[in-house]
């Protein structure tokens, strides 16, 4: 059964990241080649590491304290971020992340935006 992307939510901690309307999550593995002359002409690989890309866009909210300050802090400090993103309010994960960018645009006819990226870092849990 398809899901309908409108009851996604993504938390810092307890609190929700308001004004976010599009949300991209994604998992990122690097495979790690051990073809030898015995691997009969296929080429043989292992998993290796595995990352997650996260990227926020929205309404800019320069009220949101817990939400999106919480983020821009995190990005001026080089601190890490707990984030939880739910992709259907209930089911999803929790990790760990640095921002890698957070972007504010005003256009004259629109509203303030915000575009953030961020990057896991460590593992993430399921939720």
């Amino acid at each position: 059964m398809a899901l309908a992307g409108k009851s996604a939510v993504v938390k810092s901690g307890a609190n929700i990241i308001n004004g976010l309307k599009e949300v991209k999550f994604t998992a990122n593995g690097e495979n790690i080649e051990v073809t030898t002359f015995q691997s009969a002409g296929w080429r043989e690989k292992l998993q290796g590491l595995k990352d997650v890309a996260l990227s926020l866009t929205g309404f800019y909210l320069p009220a949101d304290t817990n939400g999106q300050v919480a983020i821009r802090t995190a990005w001026l400090n080089g601190t890490t971020i707990s984030l939880t993103y739910l992709v259907d309010g209930t089911v999803g994960f929790t990790g760990t992340y640095l921002v890698t960018s957070f972007e504010i645009g005003s256009v004259v006819e629109g509203e303030l935006s915000v575009a953030i990226e961020l990057e896991s870092t460590g593992a993430l849990t399921l939720v």
